[in-house]
């Protein structure tokens, strides 16, 4: 039996997984620009992007095709004052890590954006809050020997 969307518009996983594509391969095309090894993290995230946008596409179709296996249907913008703080919060981090530091920026914007979308137990935000920018501070200062933009309070 072949299920129908007649009315409905397109799947919001369709959207979402065209937008994501056109975006990511925007972006991949600014990479030759980079030095090799600023390069390498960027075009793995943004292929592997890719690669689950497309898997996300083809479950929208597979689901059209079996009854067994259906892809869910949600609105868009099912909380708009949500996504709208997820849109503030993206703008503050990119502002502060050029004004304020990478590290310190992520180690004050991840335990702050968790709290303010209803995480409450501090012990593990924090835990979780040190293990995350501590490990970003291993694998590109250390391992990759990268400079992020410099602290506020080492300039």
């Amino acid at each position: 039996m072949k299920q129908t969307t007649s009315g409905q518009g397109p799947h919001p996983d369709l959207i979402t997984g065209i937008a994501i594509i056109v975006v990511a391969g925007f972006l991949l095309l600014r990479t030759p620009d980079m030095p090799t090894m600023s390069s390498l993290l960027p075009i793995t995230m943004l292929s592997t992007l890719i690669g689950l946008s497309v898997l996300m596409i083809l479950r929208v179709f597979a689901a059209t095709r079996s009854e067994r296996f259906k892809a869910p249907r949600h609105q868009i913008f099912e909380n708009l004052p949500r996504f709208l703080g997820i849109v503030v919060a993206i703008g503050l981090y990119v502002v502060s890590v050029s004004l304020i530091g990478f590290y310190t920026t992520t180690a004050v914007m991840v335990p702050l954006v968790a709290w303010s979308f209803g995480y409450r137990d501090i012990k593990r935000l924090l835990l979780a809050d040190l293990i995350f920018t501590g490990g970003l501070a291993i694998i590109f200062a250390l391992l990759m020997g990268q400079d992020l933009p410099t602290e506020f309070f080492i300039r």
